[in-house]
């Protein structure tokens, strides 16, 4: 991989960068692969040209896979070496570079892509409880590299409504459920995927993950999770698949 340090300056007002419109003071809508998403106005989104010296990433090589039905499309992993993107910044990114974060309509589908990021590397993991100091006691699971699924505004909580950027509907999917094997899950918490963990209704989107090791099932996260120029967060993403229906240039 090559890694690739951006020293361009960041887009000068939110209202300039194409695809958003400012909304109410707190939130603005972003167009991403033509889907329009409500979001904090404190996301920050710039486009592989005008991105902020501290996002350092690495592009992998371009790799196709064909499914069942004969088509072909083309993947690439970004490794986000400071974990400072989340799932709308990285989708804006996927679609800036002329492709979307990555939809799964296969179990066969599924361990090409997870192949490519089966490694720590990838996965951002909760840091080990400390009595009297942690907060909460997250069994030091894992947040893993963001796919393309997401949950619209308004959809039955957990599982209602899930659907992928490029349109498709999710007719195959593979969402963590409970192991307590002590090895991938030593979570003892139930934690069957999706579950909008603490009823907080804005784990809307998704990536693998939610074990303690790397797994190619899926987790449904928070939406700041990553976010860039946000210092207090729930966690970080170290990665996001880019998907494209045929070659980048």
């Amino acid at each position: 991989m090559k890694k690739t340090l951006i020293t361009s300056a960041m887009a000068i007002a939110l209202a300039s960068v194409s695809g958003i419109t400012l909304a109410a003071s707190d939130t603005q809508v972003i167009t991403i692969n033509d889907v329009d998403f409500t979001v904090s106005s404190a996301f920050q989104f710039f486009e592989w040209s005008n991105a902020p010296a501290d996002f350092v990433y690495e592009k992998s090589d371009v790799l196709e896979f064909t499914n069942a039905d004969g088509t072909t499309h083309f993947y690439q992993v970004v490794y986000v070496e400071n974990g400072n993107v989340n799932w709308y910044q990285a989708a804006h990114l996927a679609d800036d570079a002329g492709g979307y974060l990555a939809s799964i309509n296969s179990a066969e589908e599924n361990a090409f892509i997870f192949e490519q990021v089966n490694d720590m590397k990838y996965f951002w993991q909760f840091p080990a409880y400390i009595e009297g100091v942690s907060r909460t006691n997250h069994y030091e699971i894992t947040i893993g590299p963001f796919l393309g699924g997401y949950q619209p505004e308004g959809s039955a909580e957990p599982a209602g409504g899930w659907t992928w950027l490029s349109g498709e509907a999710m007719t195959y999917s593979n969402w963590a459920v409970n192991l307590d094997d002590g090895i991938y899950d030593k979570d003892p918490r139930p934690n069957d995927q999706p579950n909008d963990s603490g009823d907080s209704s804005n784990q809307r989107v998704m990536g693998f993950g939610e074990m303690n090791l790397p797994v190619p099932t899926w987790g449904d996260y928070m939406d700041d999770v990553g976010t860039y120029g946000k210092d207090r967060l729930p966690g970080r993403s170290y990665a996001f698949i880019i998907e494209f229906e045929s070659a980048p240039n």
